[in-house]
């Protein structure tokens, strides 16, 4: 029998295996977490120093090197699910923890981890200070964190989410103060504030619908992500700010534009102080779901600035571009994108999205999420137009960086009354508020308008390629005798 031979092919096993089953290791790591890491560093280390030195002692030495940080990495992670999963019980509150994983080709390891915690009784309505019992869990939650954190690269990041009750801006605010207090409370345990980030993005990443009293409950969480670097801190912010995930919930409580019916609200002790605020969150625990009632379609005149573009009778159950939107396939990825066939809503049905930057909690400054100016063909501020009905409807300017596709400017929305029959007066330019989601090979680029229900326009969803090509589809939203109606619009450059 070969002996050197069966020594290096069991190592070449080790090491096949280890790579092949990382998922498996890491799912095994959650019930013995230190035993994993230290059993896979070993063999990994062990295994590799073997094949490459083909010596037996020094792969003794690397086997023992690779336990040492199994052991590290294995135990920092586990002991901070362990302990939050014991807070959720002491205190009776929800949170769910997600690992972080960076995958190049068809590696993975576990770089951080993600804790939604609900913020139930952790906040009064409309305050960002934390009551009492928000303070102890905080700070039972501060500890928890604390551990591992030794490192000097390790971040924290503390994101602040509301529901969609009120107005975006207000939300973003209050969601970015109440993050920016929780950061306070960490730091306090013993966190340096240069690790430390806070970021406030409103209602803009819903994990449930807002139309009901449970899902506002969702809704409305507290966020904190911890990370190996800084660098992954980068990626992270980059790929939430349009991750399509949250295309699957709309961003408002009720749609304005594809109502066809009357809500009505059932009274409770609340009514009159929410009349007071009306920008006021729902009142948690004590708000009631709405209640809605069908009425008839009501046929009323247009307005005077309508424009007939030609379009169909539509609803809110129509099916968004969002459902073509080709998920992204990067090599190294931190979270998984939405199936595209789980995103299906429109604009008709939702709101601006509004969110803050990710700021240190030592210096107060911005974490830039993009490294170049650099923008997607075409998109660099030029117009975009194509003619609904032979009316002309143009974008301008529409500006979208390559990197992570973020709008970095809002545009106007130009309507040019029956141009195909050689009008050329242009109506006042609407203002839009624009959004926009990353896929594999194109984009979907949203514009909503400020005052639809008075304007000719209520909103428009493209799938823009990359390529700068013209749009692949397009979904205009208009008001028809009160009613919302949809035409095909497929703009190009201009």
């Amino acid at each position: 029998m070969n002996l050197p031979f069966s020594k290096k092919a069991a190592s070449v096993l080790i090491a096949a295996s280890l790579a092949t089953s990382c998922a498996s290791m890491n799912d095994f790591a959650r019930d013995y977490g230190t035993a994993a890491g230290c059993i896979g560093g070993a063999a990994l280390g062990g295994g590799i120093t073997y094949l490459v030195t083909h010596d037996a002692k020094k792969a003794l030495v690397g086997g023992l090197a690779g336990g040492v940080a199994g052991c590290v990495v294995g135990n920092v992670w586990q002991n901070r699910e362990q302990a939050l999963a014991k807070i959720a019980q002491e205190e009776k509150i929800r949170i769910s923890t997600q690992a972080l994983k960076a995958q190049q080709n068809s590696k993975q390891d576990q770089v951080g981890i993600v804790a939604q915690v609900e913020d139930g009784t952790m906040f009064n309505v409309d305050s960002a200070e934390l009551t009492s019992s928000g303070l102890r869990q905080v700070q039972k939650i501060a500890a928890a964190m604390k551990g591992g954190q030794q490192d000097n690269s390790a971040v924290l990041l503390v994101v602040g989410h509301t529901d969609a009750s009120g107005n975006a801006g207000y939300n973003q605010q209050l969601s970015e103060a109440r993050a920016h207090n929780v950061g306070l409370v960490l730091e306090q345990s013993g966190i340096k504030a240069s690790q430390l980030y806070f970021q406030g993005v409103g209602s803009s990443r819903p994990l449930a619908d807002n139309d009901s009293a449970s899902g506002r409950a969702q809704n409305r969480r507290v966020e904190i992500v911890a990370l190996a670097n800084e660098s992954l801190l980068r990626q992270r912010l980059a790929q939430e700010s349009n991750n399509p995930l949250y295309l699957q919930h709309s961003s408002a409580v009720d749609s304005r534009l594809a109502r066809t019916e009357t809500p009505r609200k059932k009274a409770h002790p609340d009514n009159k102080a929410k009349a007071a605020s009306p920008t006021s969150e729902a009142a948690k625990s004590q708000e009631q779901d709405q209640v809605t009632q069908p009425t008839q379609a009501i046929a009323e005149s247009n307005p005077a600035n309508f424009i007939d573009f030609g379009g169909k009778p539509t609803s809110s159950r129509v099916t968004g571009l969002a459902s073509n939107l080709k998920p992204l396939s990067q090599g190294f990825s931190l979270i998984s994108q939405a199936q595209a066939s789980s995103v299906t809503g429109s604009c008709l049905t939702d709101l601006p999205r509004v969110s803050g930057l990710a700021k240190n909690l030592a210096t107060g400054q911005s974490i830039g999420q993009h490294d170049t100016r650099e923008y997607l063909p075409n998109m660099n501020g030029r117009a975009w137009a194509g003619l609904v009905n032979g009316n002309l409807v143009t974008l301008s300017p529409v500006f979208v960086l390559k990197e992570g596709a973020q709008v970095t400017r809002n545009p106007q929305v130009f309507v040019t009354p029956k141009y195909a029959q050689g009008n050329r007066k242009t109506l006042p330019g609407m203002t839009g508020v624009a959004n926009s989601w990353e896929g594999e090979d194109s984009i979907l680029y949203r514009v909503y308008i400020e005052d639809a229900q008075k304007q000719p326009v209520s909103c428009v969803d493209l799938l823009i390629p990359k390529s700068g090509q013209p749009a692949k589809q397009g979904q205009l939203f208009y008001s028809n005798h009160r009613q919302p109606w949809l035409a095909e619009y497929a703009p190009q450059r201009g």
